[in-house]
């Protein structure tokens, strides 16, 4: 899908349909162009628009998962939804590194404790994290 028809915007969201259709890389690109459009400065931008891609894949499957309803839950307490992205983001990338680093061992499901980390977070938690 040319990036002239569609474009991301993390404050509004993505269209499911369309964001689903699309393959992870156009997603990344897409991501990419808009922090790179918005002067985002970033160390790393190919893996913060990854995780900004895993994020927004997580949150499309409804209640399959957990992400969605934290997602909701930490808008709520005051985050917008850039904000609540990153949030839960920075929970999915110390998960990550734990889980190469094995420094917990995974549980017979793996993402068991993502999800329970993820259930910890609150808004108040991610604005004190920083």
């Amino acid at each position: 899908m040319p990036k002239d028809i569609y474009s991301y915007n993390p404050d509004i969201g993505p269209d499911k349909e369309v964001w689903l259709a699309i393959d992870e890389s156009e997603r990344i690109s897409l991501i990419s162009a808009y922090h790179e459009k918005e002067r985002i400065k970033l160390p790393n931008l190919k893996a913060h628009a990854a995780f900004h891609a895993i994020v927004e894949y997580q949150i499309t499957m409804g209640d399959k998962i957990p992400v969605r309803a934290v997602f909701e839950r930490i808008m709520k307490e005051g985050l917008d939804r850039h904000e609540a992205i990153h949030a839960i983001a920075s929970v999915l990338a110390s998960y990550m590194y734990n889980l190469a680093k094995r420094i917990k061992s995974p549980s017979a499901n793996p993402n068991e404790a993502y999800w329970a980390e993820l259930k910890k977070l609150t808004a108040e938690s991610w604005r004190n994290s920083g």
